[in-house]
């Protein structure tokens, strides 16, 4: 009887690890790195508005610490301006999707969003990418990639 008991946790435990990470949330190793997510490419209402690299209004980047820290940097015509903050991942009920809820405590100016508070959203694309949810609004599509973890 103990062999069958032990072999049945096994297969749970099995099951339980084979479990697909669709949205690469486990390979984002938020609690082992410092990771910097830098913008790569804006789109704005209009079709076809897409620009990248040095084509785009501004640069700016996120930097995402292990103790659920973060750091935004924006560069316009070469004036820094940065915010800080704390970052959380969430999910919604019946929404596949998984989310980085921003809550800014310094740099308001730089908060992304639709409700003019201290929160931005990220949407959650894959391992490598991360989307604002800023154009739901009429704010610019905002799209960062993965640079350093």
């Amino acid at each position: 009887m103990k062999r069958y008991s032990a072999l049945l946790l096994f297969l749970v435990f099995l099951a339980s690890c084979a479990e697909d990470d669709d949205f690469g949330l486990e390979s984002t190793q938020f609690v082992f790195s410092d990771q910097k997510w830098e913008l790569v490419q804006m789109s704005g209402s209009f079709q076809n508005s897409e620009t990248s690299g040095e084509e785009m209004d501004w640069q700016e980047y996120y930097i995402f610490s292990p103790e659920g820290t973060f750091i935004k940097s924006r560069t316009v015509d070469e004036e820094v301006t940065e915010a800080t903050g704390t970052f959380e991942v969430v999910e919604y009920d019946n929404d596949l999707n998984h989310y980085l809820e921003l809550t800014y405590q310094t740099g308001n100016e730089l908060v992304g969003n639709c409700t003019g508070d201290d929160k931005e959203l990220l949407i959650y694309r894959n391992s490598t990418m991360i989307s604002s949810l800023w154009v739901a609004c009429d704010g610019p599509g905002l799209d960062y990639s993965l640079s350093k973890n």
